[in-house]
């Protein structure tokens, strides 16, 4: 005898254990994230405001201008970061504005289907035409191709409406739902737009950190050997915590 799985489905927006890890590993990875920022912020103000440090750095080639450089790449990733936040809360926001309007739209939904049972109880064939069933498809690419379906078909069918309003379901009620429907056609594709936005601003990111991370290595490299009897620099530029 074969076991059936026990697999709960979920609406869309709804929180899964999955979801919560996943929330909680993006905000852990952004806090480490901003503790390397801020590292990276001390070692180049010491860099630049250190005199001990500066002839030190000079002496091994990283004079006032490249640490400029260094400089750079940093506000560089900084501005890529706080692009990337901005673009990631406009994502949210757009999938947030997405789902409510899903939401109204589903209740709509049964406002009518629930009527056109009723009222087609007796033409079961009517009934099947219209496939209002569909309009519970939790995915929203096989819900939206059923809503699109729906109303076209419903609009076909006068005498149906007819019936519908005589139960207090009128012609007004539906070109809501059919209204609700245009606007969550609208809010996923502001949510698509916002999360290649938002994909963008990571490779961008990316991009620069990539090249920040390759200039800091190496001065960290070259000032861990030029400070190695200057352990309180070591220990201030967090050389130290690096090399274990």
């Amino acid at each position: 005898m074969t076991k059936k799985k026990n697999s709960k489905q979920t609406t869309p927006g709804e929180t899964t254990p999955d979801d919560t890890k996943k929330t909680n590993k993006r905000r852990n990875s952004g806090e480490a994230f901003e503790t390397e920022l801020a590292v990276g912020r001390n070692t180049l103000k010491l860099s630049a405001d250190d005199p001990g440090l500066k002839a030190d750095a000079a002496s091994v080639g990283y004079g006032a201008g490249k640490i400029a450089q260094g400089q750079a790449y940093f506000d560089a990733l900084n501005e890529a970061y706080e692009a990337q936040k901005t673009a990631f809360t406009a994502q949210l926001n757009a999938h947030t504005i997405f789902l409510d309007l899903m939401k109204v739209s589903r209740q709509k939904n049964s406002r009518i289907a629930q009527a056109l049972r009723l009222v087609l109880r007796d033409d079961p064939n009517t009934l099947a035409n219209l496939k209002p069933e569909d309009l519970t498809k939790i995915a929203y690419g096989p819900w939206s191709e059923a809503n699109q379906y729906f109303f076209k078909r419903l609009g076909d069918l006068p005498a149906v409406t007819g019936l519908l309003a005589g139960v207090g379901v009128p012609q007004v009620m539906i070109d809501e739902a059919k209204q609700a429907f245009i606007n969550t056609q609208t809010a996923e594709t502001a949510h698509k737009n916002a999360m290649a936005e938002a994909q963008r601003a990571t490779a961008a990111k990316n991009s620069a950190y990539s090249v920040y991370l390759k200039w800091m290595r190496r001065y960290i490299n070259v000032l861990a050997a030029a400070l190695v009897d200057d352990p309180q620099m070591r220990e201030k530029l967090g050389i130290v915590a690096r090399s274990q």
